[in-house]
Protein backbone atom coordinates (compact mmCIF):
# COMPACT_ATOMS: atom_id res chain seq x y z
CA UNK A 1 0.00 0.00 0.00
CA UNK A 2 1.47 3.40 -1.06
CA UNK A 3 1.50 6.43 1.31
CA UNK A 4 -0.51 9.59 0.60
CA UNK A 5 1.85 12.60 -0.27
CA UNK A 6 0.96 15.11 2.28
CA UNK A 7 -0.68 18.64 0.23
CA UNK A 8 0.21 22.00 2.56
CA UNK A 9 -1.35 25.67 1.86
CA UNK A 10 0.36 28.23 1.14
CA UNK A 11 3.23 29.29 3.70
CA UNK A 12 1.90 26.39 5.93
CA UNK A 13 4.73 23.50 5.00
CA UNK A 14 7.14 22.96 7.78
CA UNK A 15 10.80 24.16 7.89
CA UNK A 16 12.57 21.46 6.77
CA UNK A 17 10.69 20.93 3.61
CA UNK A 18 12.03 23.10 0.73
CA UNK A 19 11.37 23.35 -3.37
CA UNK A 20 14.13 22.45 -5.68
CA UNK A 21 15.39 26.07 -5.72
CA UNK A 22 15.24 26.75 -2.29
CA UNK A 23 17.66 23.56 -1.97
CA UNK A 24 19.87 24.81 -4.90
CA UNK A 25 19.90 28.31 -2.84
CA UNK A 26 20.93 26.25 -0.01
CA UNK A 27 23.55 24.46 -1.97
CA UNK A 28 21.65 21.26 -2.00
CA UNK A 29 20.17 19.24 -4.68
CA UNK A 30 16.71 16.18 -4.08
CA UNK A 31 19.61 13.18 -4.20
CA UNK A 32 17.10 11.14 -5.85
CA UNK A 33 14.47 11.26 -3.18
CA UNK A 34 10.73 11.41 -3.06
CA UNK A 35 8.84 13.77 -3.12
CA UNK A 36 7.92 14.84 0.31
CA UNK A 37 5.00 16.93 -0.02
CA UNK A 38 2.88 19.02 -2.58
CA UNK A 39 2.20 22.82 -2.52
CA UNK A 40 -0.49 23.98 -4.56
CA UNK A 41 0.38 27.81 -6.03
CA UNK A 42 -2.24 30.27 -5.72
CA UNK A 43 -3.32 32.27 -8.68
CA UNK A 44 -1.48 29.45 -10.92
CA UNK A 45 -4.14 27.49 -11.64
CA UNK A 46 -3.44 23.11 -11.78
CA UNK A 47 0.39 24.19 -11.22
CA UNK A 48 2.13 22.53 -7.53
CA UNK A 49 5.38 22.76 -6.40
CA UNK A 50 7.30 19.42 -5.21
CA UNK A 51 8.74 19.22 -1.94
CA UNK A 52 12.11 18.05 -0.73
CA UNK A 53 13.25 16.95 2.90
CA UNK A 54 16.12 19.22 3.64
CA UNK A 55 17.89 16.20 6.12
CA UNK A 56 17.78 13.75 2.99
CA UNK A 57 19.34 16.33 0.29
CA UNK A 58 22.77 16.28 -0.65
CA UNK A 59 25.62 18.86 -1.76
CA UNK A 60 25.44 20.24 -5.37
CA UNK A 61 28.32 18.33 -7.07
CA UNK A 62 30.75 20.63 -8.63
CA UNK A 63 31.19 19.93 -12.54
CA UNK A 64 34.72 18.80 -13.63
CA UNK A 65 36.62 21.43 -15.57
CA UNK A 66 35.57 19.49 -19.31
CA UNK A 67 31.66 20.27 -18.06
CA UNK A 68 32.28 23.61 -17.13
CA UNK A 69 34.08 24.54 -20.44
CA UNK A 70 31.48 23.04 -22.31
CA UNK A 71 28.94 25.15 -20.62
CA UNK A 72 31.17 28.21 -21.36
CA UNK A 73 31.12 27.16 -25.19
CA UNK A 74 27.32 26.66 -25.01
CA UNK A 75 27.13 30.20 -22.99
CA UNK A 76 28.93 31.94 -25.31
CA UNK A 77 27.30 29.91 -28.88
CA UNK A 78 23.84 31.67 -26.95
CA UNK A 79 24.82 34.83 -26.41
CA UNK A 80 26.18 35.26 -29.92
CA UNK A 81 22.54 34.02 -30.90
CA UNK A 82 20.97 36.89 -28.99
CA UNK A 83 23.14 39.20 -29.97
CA UNK A 84 23.04 38.78 -33.87
CA UNK A 85 19.29 38.94 -33.32
CA UNK A 86 20.05 42.19 -32.38
CA UNK A 87 21.78 43.40 -35.12
CA UNK A 88 25.55 43.32 -34.07
CA UNK A 89 27.58 40.46 -36.03
CA UNK A 90 30.18 38.08 -34.47
CA UNK A 91 32.58 40.28 -36.14
CA UNK A 92 31.73 43.62 -34.10
CA UNK A 93 31.97 41.33 -30.76
CA UNK A 94 35.18 40.13 -31.51
CA UNK A 95 36.02 43.57 -32.28
CA UNK A 96 35.82 44.89 -29.12
CA UNK A 97 38.43 46.20 -27.31
CA UNK A 98 39.28 48.98 -24.58
CA UNK A 99 36.34 50.54 -23.97
CA UNK A 100 38.28 53.94 -22.90
CA UNK A 101 38.53 55.82 -19.83
CA UNK A 102 35.10 56.09 -18.78
CA UNK A 103 35.46 52.07 -17.61
CA UNK A 104 38.61 52.96 -15.68
CA UNK A 105 37.78 56.25 -14.35
CA UNK A 106 34.41 56.34 -11.82
CA UNK A 107 32.89 59.53 -12.67
CA UNK A 108 32.11 61.88 -9.88
CA UNK A 109 28.24 60.72 -8.63
CA UNK A 110 26.76 63.35 -7.33
CA UNK A 111 24.00 63.09 -4.71
CA UNK A 112 20.17 63.23 -5.86
CA UNK A 113 18.43 66.13 -5.55
CA UNK A 114 15.52 65.71 -2.96
CA UNK A 115 12.91 68.22 -4.65
CA UNK A 116 10.96 67.98 -1.57
CA UNK A 117 14.01 68.10 0.66
CA UNK A 118 12.20 72.23 2.32
CA UNK A 119 8.51 70.80 2.21
CA UNK A 120 6.79 70.66 5.74
CA UNK A 121 4.34 67.47 6.06
CA UNK A 122 1.20 68.25 6.49
CA UNK A 123 -1.69 65.54 6.69
CA UNK A 124 -5.35 66.04 5.50
CA UNK A 125 -6.87 69.05 7.04
CA UNK A 126 -4.20 71.10 6.01
CA UNK A 127 -2.11 70.91 9.59
CA UNK A 128 1.50 70.55 10.61
CA UNK A 129 2.11 66.74 12.03
CA UNK A 130 4.66 68.86 14.14
CA UNK A 131 1.71 70.71 15.39
CA UNK A 132 -0.30 67.21 16.53
CA UNK A 133 2.53 66.01 18.46
CA UNK A 134 2.99 63.20 15.67
CA UNK A 135 7.07 62.12 15.87
CA UNK A 136 8.60 60.99 13.07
Amino acid sequence: MTEAIPIYRWRCAPTHLKTQRQLAALGLRPNGQDIAGVLPLPKQGDRVAYLFDVNLAAPKRTPSPAQEQALAKATLAHQIKAAERRGITREELDAIGDPGPAWTDPAPVSAPVNAFADVTHVNAFGAGLEQEGVER
